[in-house]
C-alpha cells in the first residue's frame, strides 16, 4: 500500500528491501540505554543491510507514549543527543517540539538542525546512489572495515564520513574506533588510523571525521 504513495513512512515490512519504503524504527522509549538512544544504530544499520535504505530513527526524544514530557524538563540532554544522532541518518522527525527546551538545550538541537542542512548534498547523493544501487546510506563500520565489525556505537555515511554521535550522559569525551587512512575531524585535525581516539566533546558535540 505505501508503493502507492510518493511520500509514505512505514513501520513494519517483509520481503520489501529495495524498494522506495521510508522504514521508521519502531517506537523508542526516552532512555539511553538499548532499549533507546543506544538501540538506534545498530537498528538502523540492520534495517539498511535489509535493503531498506531510507531508513529513520524513531521520532526525537522517542516516541514512546511516556516521551511526550522528555522536553518538559525530565532530560533535556537526551533530547539533544537524540536530535544529534537523527540529523546524520537519512531521515529525521520531531514529536515533541524542540520550542519546549529551554534555552541552552534549544540551541544545541538547533546546531544539530544546521549539521544537518551542511551534510544534505552528501546525503542527497547516497540518496538518489541507494535507488540506483541499492547500497545503503547509513552503513555500519563492517561494511567497509570487517576488523570493525564490533563497533556498533558508530557508524557511515557513505565510505568517507564517520559519525560518532555521543550517546552517553554528561559525556566530556567520546571514544571512537578510526578505520585505516587519514581522517579530519571538524576543526581540522588530522588522525591517521587504524586508531583508538577519545575526542572531548560538548552539548553542541556531534563528532564526525572525514576522509578526503
Amino acid at each position: 500500500m505505501g508503493l502507492g504513495y510518493p511520500y509514505n513512512e512505514v513501520r513494519a515490512c517483509w520481503g520489501l528491501g529495495g524498494e522506495p519504503l521510508a522504514q521508521r524504527l519502531r517506537d523508542k522509549p526516552p532512555t539511553w540505554g538499548n532499549d533507546g538512544l543506544r538501540s538506534l544504530i545498530p537498528e538502523m544499520a540492520a534495517q539498511s543491510l535489509l535493503g531498506y535504505a531510507y531508513t529513520c530513527p524513531d521520532m526525537v526524544g522517542g516516541g514512546e507514549i511516556s516521551a511526550v514530557s522528555v522536553a518538559g524538563g525530565r532530560d533535556q540532554e537526551l533530547y539533544v543527543r537524540y536530535a544529534q544522532l537523527a540529523a546524520c541518518t537519512p531521515m529525521m522527525q520531531f514529536s515533541v517540539l524542540p520550542d519546549r527546551l529551554d534555552p541552552p538545550h534549544q540551541a544545541a538541537v538547533r546546531e544539530a538542525l544546521r549539521v544537518r542542512e551542511a551534510l544534505w548534498p552528501l546525503l542527497d547523493t547516497l540518496i538518489d546512489s541507494a535507488a540506483t544501487t541499492g547500497e545503503p546510506i547509513l552503513r555500519p563500520m563492517a561494511y567497509h572495515y570487517s576488523e570493525l565489525a564490533e563497533v556498533v556505537d558508530q557508524f557511515l555515511l557513505g565510505p568517507d564520513l564517520l559519525v560518532a554521535p555521543v550517546l552517553s550522559p554528561s559525556a566530556t569525551t567520546r571514544r571512537i574506533a578510526v578505520p585505516p587512512g587519514t581522517w579530519f575531524t571538524d576543526d581540522g585535525t588530522t588522525v591517521e588510523g587504524p586508531a583508538i581516539v577519545d575526542l572531548p566533546v560538548t552539548l553542541h558535540s556531534i563528532p564526525r571525521l572525514h576522509r578526503f
